[in-house]
């Protein structure tokens, strides 16, 4: 009994520290919104990069899971949160994202997940801007191999131009490391490839209520 209570006692620790964190970053993404629209229109997209990224870190506590004293992110709803947020951002309407996601839901670590989040930050929108460009659609997709691995794919027309700055690429390199992933070579133009190794993906099961 004393043991039950205690697990309980841990899950709704953990889900009102997490629910906690989510409300830190809900104030600072309302902040940030509430700065950029008080800039002239010309100058609202210096905000955008900052936004990109809270937003996209915050994604992971919005749907975070805690069962068990175990805190795990769904990594195909975190996906597709992120992806629409960074569409969103953007300005772009929903038709522009193209998503693929696994029929099985399989989970992460709240840390992967924002890693993941961040990495999706700085890689999608140079992908959103050029399909703008050229009114195509960008296609993300996660492909499921096995448990410990995930295929992260990018895509749009081919004859896009897709422009990255230094620090997007420096920024890009350290979240590769945190993933424990990598680049396939050889992807098409206008597309990219990731393989990332997450040794706690895992097959879905019961969890307790969101955070």
């Amino acid at each position: 009994m004393r043991l039950t209570s205690s697990a309980a006692d841990s899950d709704g620790f953990l889900r009102e520290l997490h629910h906690r964190v989510k409300n830190n970053f809900q104030i600072i993404a309302s902040l940030i919104n509430l700065q950029k629209r008080l800039l002239p229109a010309d100058r609202r997209g210096e905000a955008r990069f900052v936004e990109e990224h809270v937003q996209s870190m915050a994604a992971a506590y919005r749907i975070v899971t805690v069962s068990d004293g175990t805190v795990q992110v769904s990594l195909g709803d975190l996906v597709s949160d992120v992806v629409d947020t960074l569409r969103q951002i953007a300005e772009l309407n929903r038709g522009s994202i193209e998503l693929t996601l696994p029929p099985t839901p399989r989970f992460i670590r709240i840390d992967q997940a924002v890693a993941m989040g961040l990495y999706l930050a700085v890689v999608v929108p140079p992908y959103l801007d050029a399909a703008a460009g050229l009114g195509a659609v960008v296609r993300v997709g996660i492909e499921m191999e096995d448990p410990e691995r995930a295929t992260l794919s990018i895509a749009t027309a081919k004859e896009a131009t897709i422009v990255t700055d230094p620090l997007r690429r420096r920024l890009t390199a350290a979240y590769l490391r945190q993933l424990f992933a990598e680049v396939e070579p050889g992807s098409d133009p206008g597309a990219t490839r990731v393989q990332i190794r997450l040794q706690s993906l895992q097959a879905a099961r019961p969890v307790g209520q969101s955070a």
